[in-house]
């Protein structure tokens, strides 16, 4: 049997009970998988550009991005991420309620990776977690840890 390579990946979520589920389903699915967790697009700025309390965190592989939050939306976090030439290229999943057309053309627009509505049914949230272990872990190529240290 395989060790399964480790992943990182940042939820940027302001509601602590999606961020729960989702870190709840995720560890399930994917033990392997390191979890970081913060609460809006500045927070998530913070983190992949080592601010303050982030210094020493690593970049993350993927990140889950909301849309509407405090201080920072998910539009203008992607906008300001995708400036960032050592921010670029990490793949970023816009996972919304809002099933609104110019929501999404303006997540594609600012370079997001996919754009997902967020599915009310528990049994529905599970699968579209596993879909997405299975797709970012499994069937695509993204850098690994080494390559993306700052």
């Amino acid at each position: 049997m395989t060790k399964a390579k480790p992943f990182r990946l940042l939820l940027v979520e302001d509601h602590d009970t999606d961020a729960a589920l989702f870190a709840e389903l995720l560890a399930e699915i994917s033990p392997t998988t390191e979890l970081h967790h913060v609460h809006n697009g500045q927070q998530a700025l913070d983190f992949l550009l080592h601010a303050d309390e982030y210094a020493e965190r690593l970049r993350p592989q993927l990140i889950v991005l909301d849309l509407n939050m405090p201080v920072m939306n998910g539009h203008e976090f992607l906008k300001q991420a995708k400036a960032h030439a050592a921010l670029r290229w990490i793949p970023v999943i816009m996972l919304s309620s809002s099933e609104r057309p110019e929501d999404i053309r303006q997540a594609y627009d600012h370079h997001a990776s996919s754009y997902i509505v967020k599915p009310v049914e528990y049994s529905d949230y599970r699968a579209l977690i596993q879909s997405i272990e299975g797709y970012w872990r499994g069937t695509v190529q993204v850098p690994t840890i080494e390559q993306v240290k700052p």
